[in-house]
């Protein structure tokens, strides 16, 4: 005789099975449109606008960057210098100083005022 296994479901897995799916959205209440004012503060008096002049880095390249590494060697490229004498003027900033950390026993550095 063939025998019957019976399978038993949890109601869990019973109630998936039945419940019809549904895609329902929820909407947000929608916002009501409100009136804003801008206030603008009253604009004062600006001054005559003084030109500052930013600190320069006068940078020379003093050694060779034959056999050096290749890192400092695109460093001083990056920084425009190319054959021993050869300067540049470049802003002072953290990373122009950075570069020049770099290849520091390569350059000499003094500061300029640009005008």
């Amino acid at each position: 005789m063939a025998e019957v296994k019976e399978t038993k479901t949890t109601k869990a897995t019973a109630e998936k099975k039945t419940a019809p799916k549904t895609t329902a959205k929820k909407t947000a209440p929608k916002a009501e449109a409100t009136a804003e004012v801008k206030v603008e503060a009253p604009k004062a008096e600006t001054k005559k606008a003084t030109k500052k002049v930013a600190p320069m880095l006068k940078i020379k390249l003093v050694k060779s960057a034959s056999g050096r590494l290749a890192k400092q060697q695109k460093t001083l490229v990056a920084l425009g210098l190319s054959k021993i004498g050869s300067e540049t003027v470049k802003p002072d900033n953290a990373q122009i100083r950075g570069m020049i950390f770099v290849v520091k026993h390569l350059v000499s550095v003094e500061s300029v005022k640009e005008n």
